[in-house]
């Protein structure tokens, strides 16, 4: 690989590229601009920009490629967008200069500058495109920049033309950040005259980003959406999306969206609440309605007699449906029952299907795609919930216990769109072991210690992701990954790919000894 151009094949996924991107970092014979443009594209896929942007500053002063410096000039443009800045002198030299590039440098600038001209800006002549000369990598791109500035123009018709196009050529690439991108801004654009229409497209922008990504990154936006369209519903999903959003890592720019999910993560052991003034006026409202309490309990807590209120004395008062704006205790309580509510819907419909250890992949699944599940991770607990799964009703009496493991059971059936992307994911690697491997797997698995299961869900959903994905390059690995592969009937070389995907060689060496561990005896 000898130029920035040789890299065209690896660029054409973005960020999902970056198992061949670990993988390239690691060869002797690279390029030192090649090099550096993979770590500045790396530090931007996880949305690291304001340190890309000065790694960029620090490159160009040397660069000696006229190919590399217009990339680099190019992504900077976006970088800056990003973090909120415009930089009109750069957008209209890298315009000026579109006849200098070379074809495939020059199609990668086209799409970042109609990207640009969608952030408001009013340039007095726009950049034409003529959509059969790119390649569908580029062109879905293509559609959704064109899509995003005729949004901005008011043109949504137009925009949601644009948006499906790039939907339907960025899933035959695949190409997961413009998958993503085209769903979510789609559902923005809509969120106040369609919102269930844009409820759905987001959770289907969410669904694709677990799928694709094990971190949001750059595409957290998403998980904006979501919640921003679920709070305008009043929507009770709202509490698993606040919970999937303080689960991750944020990126500085979604800080205050991090401070309002917290105030919807669930308490799931209050049993209590203060009587607050807040509370008290709730009360007041809805207390005399139904009137499920007694006069004298209403009066006590309007008084401020009763200091404490109890959550049954709560769900008594909740006769329908809570806004997002209800004081937290009757929030929390709300959420509570509607998760008892559906773990004995999922209940009933896990007893319909023909459930074993041995045969049903729903139980693993699911705990391989759950971002927190502490409450099940211990050994004896994890063994003796998967063991009943021979006799449903023994199963679900166990999972009753407490909100946490009835929520778990709901997600066997039907999870947040988050982890149901997860949960695809697992299944196309779990899906390829038959009944005794897939027995053999799961008890190896429980006995291992939390941590290298975490580590080894990891690399199985990174497995599902990267299946059928071709880089232009093969990649190669330890022995062990292939003895892994024939053992449990899966694929090399998205095993290997799975493996490059670890960016820390220590992370690497520990992924070696828990597959040795797997296939040994």
């Amino acid at each position: 690989m000898k130029s920035i151009e040789g890299l065209k094949e690896t660029f054409k996924y973005g960020a999902f590229s970056l198992p061949a991107v670990n993988y390239m970092l690691l060869e002797e014979n690279l390029p030192k601009e090649c090099r550096e443009v993979l770590c500045i594209l790396k530090l931007a896929w996880k949305g690291n920009f304001k340190e890309a942007i000065q790694k960029t500053d620090k490159i160009l002063k040397s660069c000696k490629s006229e190919a590399a410096k217009y990339f680099l000039l190019a992504n900077k443009l976006a970088f800056l967008k990003y973090t909120g800045k415009v930089d009109m002198n750069l957008y209209r030299y890298l315009k000026r200069n579109l006849p200098k590039m070379s074809k495939s440098i020059r199609d990668t600038v086209i799409v970042t500058l109609i990207n640009f001209e969608a952030s408001g800006i009013k340039p007095l002549r726009k950049v034409r495109v003529w959509k059969n000369d790119y390649r569908k990598s580029t062109l879905s791109f293509l559609y959704l920049s064109l899509a995003r500035r005729e949004a901005d123009s008011g043109r949504l018709s137009e925009a949601v033309h644009d948006y499906i196009q790039a939907y339907r050529l960025s899933r035959e690439v695949p190409h997961p950040t413009c998958i993503v991108s085209s769903l979510n801004d789609l559902a923005w654009d809509i969120r106040e005259k369609h919102p269930k229409l844009a409820h759905a497209l987001s959770q289907g922008a969410v669904f694709w980003l677990g799928y694709y990504r094990e971190e949001p990154g750059n595409l957290f936006g998403a998980l904006d959406t979501l919640f921003v369209v679920e709070k305008d519903m009043d929507s009770p999903s709202i509490h698993s999306t606040a919970h999937i959003i303080v689960s991750l890592p944020v990126p500085e720019d979604y800080l205050s969206l991090l401070k309002k999910a917290k105030k919807f993560v669930l308490d799931y052991t209050g049993s209590t609440y203060p009587n607050t003034s807040q509370l008290r006026r709730y009360v007041e409202k809805v207390a005399w309605k139904g009137k499920t309490l007694s006069s004298k309990g209403i009066s006590d807590i309007l008084k401020g007699k009763t200091k404490m209120i109890r959550a049954d004395t709560i769900r008594k008062l909740l006769t329908s449906g809570v806004d997002t704006g209800a004081p937290f205790p009757v929030w929390n309580e709300w959420i509570k029952m509607e998760i008892e509510r559906k773990y004995r819907e999922s209940s009933e419909k896990l007893k319909e299907l023909p459930l074993s250890s041995e045969t049903n992949p729903f139980f693993l699944t699911t705990y391989m795609a759950l971002l927190d599940r502490e409450f099940l991770s211990r050994k004896e607990r994890l063994k003796r919930a998967y063991k009943l799964l021979e006799d449903i009703e023994s199963f679900a009496d166990f999972m009753a216990k407490d909100h946490r493991t009835m929520e778990f059971v709901v997600s066997m059936v039907k999870a947040h769109p988050f982890i149901e992307g997860r949960k695809e994911t697992v299944k196309r690697a779990l899906g390829r072991m038959k009944r005794k491997r897939l027995e053999r797997f799961t008890l190896r698995y429980i006995e291992m210690k939390e941590s290298d299961r975490k580590l080894l869900d990891r690399f199985l959903r990174n497995y599902g992701r990267y299946d059928g994905v071709r880089f232009g390059v093969r990649l190669k690995g330890p022995d062990v990954v292939r003895e892994f592969a024939r053992r449990y009937s899966l694929k090399v070389q998205p095993l290997l790919v799975a493996f490059w995907c670890e960016e820390d060689g220590r992370v690497r060496r520990r992924l070696e000894t828990i597959l040795r561990y797997m296939v040994q005896g």
